[in-house]
């Protein structure tokens, strides 16, 4: 095969971006540091980026985190000669390329983030500490078009094109950050079409259930919530009774009428339910496979739980290609969805509180607050409406994680926006993407807050509602 870069037709302007990324990194001889996110895009992106960097002889140090705080930052003292930042960083990257220069280091910024309105990225030539790579520079969308693990893919490629069997792992961060929903787009698409045409993966078309059973896969279905199916093994083994589908049968060897009854009941069932038209519309998507993990989702979720349970080191291993680290994660990627669907039953008996264009909902931790948000959303509630979750944090102040849909972003929606101001105007701050964003804020102004955030929304979505 030619150049991958060129064979996914990776515009320009990036190719040069991680190319003078790779020269730097071909240029260190003392350890590169790796700091990234905690979840499943970050993992994927460290380990890649790990991956890559060991398999051309030089020395590294991962370090993954849920925030890379200002305190962070000046905290940097060296022990390294090349900091790369992934799936973070460019909201700090002044900070982060004074405090460089400060300790005679270099580094680079691989994020898909919002820039905070900058025009041009840093870079070195300019006099800045580091080279900042991320596609919203370029034109490209960076919550839907490029993941942080697609960029770190993209440098692995640009220090070696051997590196090409590291797609899947960009795939299963992209899937973990969703932005395969309702399909992959931009430079996302162009490393799904490489690793089906290099036989790392193929397509099926289909529901996205994943399990060993077809029994386990409607049991433990989160996404999508089926009332009287999901967490109900009576009701799974109803139905598959019903369709006369044997509930031992692996999904793969389900015959094309079995899969097409269970996907006529789930279509029927959801609208139903009341669920949005476009949301089951989104479930009949392509489901890639490898032979070596199944289905991708599998590899995604398990590292993202990975990830939310704090054990991040186990979901690198997973990228690293240990298959008895892959087998325990699965395992817990299992427990955790039983875990979602007991938050979610009790979250249908408690209710939701409903504001004029906003919901929200109080959790007693964190860990899957934006999780809760987003299934309490699509499956449970008013889905013309973001949904918040709230939980308490330390020192008086309160986390919030918050979901919408790509059809409210449509009209004018921006949940990071929403997020930051908010945020900023009590006590906190946030950001994120305009379809799923994050903050914190004093406890003692979440009725101000709360009002805060529906006035925003109110004003984004100008009266516009995303039809039933």
């Amino acid at each position: 095969m030619e150049d991958p870069l060129k064979w996914m037709k990776v515009p320009a302007s990036i190719t040069e971006r991680v190319g003078e990324a790779g020269a730097l990194i071909d240029s260190t001889e003392g350890v590169i540091r790796i700091i990234s996110h905690y979840d499943g895009d970050g993992i994927t992106s460290a380990g890649i980026l790990s991956r890559a960097i060991h398999r051309s002889d030089k020395r590294f140090h991962v370090t993954m985190m849920n925030v890379l705080t200002e305190d962070d930052i000046k905290e940097l003292d060296g022990g390294f000669d090349l900091l790369i930042v992934s799936d973070m960083g460019s909201s700090q990257a002044e900070m982060i390329s004074r405090r460089l220069i400060e300790i005679g280091a270099r580094g680079i910024i691989l994020d898909h983030h919002k820039t905070e309105g900058r025009e041009r990225p840093y870079s070195i030539s300019d006099g800045g500490g580091l080279i900042e790579v991320n596609p919203r520079f370029h034109g490209i969308d960076g919550t839907s078009g490029c993941s942080g693990s697609t960029l770190s893919f993209l440098l692995s490629l640009a220090l070696d094109p051997g590196n090409v069997d590291l797609c899947i792992y960009s795939l299963a961060g992209s899937l973990a950050d969703r932005q395969h929903v309702p399909e992959f787009s931009e430079l996302n698409l162009g490393v799904r079409n490489l690793s089906i045409e290099m036989g790392y993966l193929r397509s099926v078309v289909g529901m996205p259930f994943s399990g060993r059973s077809i029994f386990e896969a409607l049991r433990t279905s989160n996404d999508p919530f089926i009332r009287g199916i999901s967490g109900d093994d009576e009701g799974s083994r109803d139905l598959l009774a019903d369709l006369a589908i044997d509930p031992d049968k692996r999904l793969e060897e389900l015959e094309k009428d079995e899969v097409k009854k269970l996907q006529s009941y789930v279509y029927s069932q959801l609208l139903k339910d009341g669920v949005s038209q476009y949301i089951v519309h989104e479930l009949f998507r392509e489901n890639l496979f490898s032979e070596k993990y199944g289905n991708l989702q599998d590899l995604a979720y398990s590292i993202d739980t990975c990830g939310r349970r704090g054990d991040m080191g186990k979901g690198l291993q997973v990228v690293w290609g240990s298959m008895e680290a892959y087998g325990t994660a699965l395992e817990e990627r299992f427990d955790q969805k039983k875990e979602i669907q007991v938050l979610l039953q009790r979250r249908l008996k408690d209710g939701i509180n409903d504001m004029d264009h906003i919901q929200w909902l109080m959790m007693e931790e964190d860990k899957l607050a934006g999780t809760i948000a987003g299934l309490s959303h699509n499956y449970l509630f008013d889905h013309t409406k973001p949904v918040l979750a709230l939980s308490k944090g330390d020192n008086g102040k309160m986390k919030v994680s918050s979901r919408g849909h790509r059809a409210l972003c449509t009209d004018g929606l921006d949940l990071g926006e929403v997020m930051r101001e908010a945020g900023k105007a009590h006590g906190g701050g946030g950001g994120g993407h305009d379809v799923a964003a994050g903050g914190s804020l004093l406890e003692e102004d979440l009725g101000s807050y709360l009002a805060h955030c529906d006035r925003m929304v109110g004003e984004q979505l100008r009266g516009k509602k995303m039809d039933a």
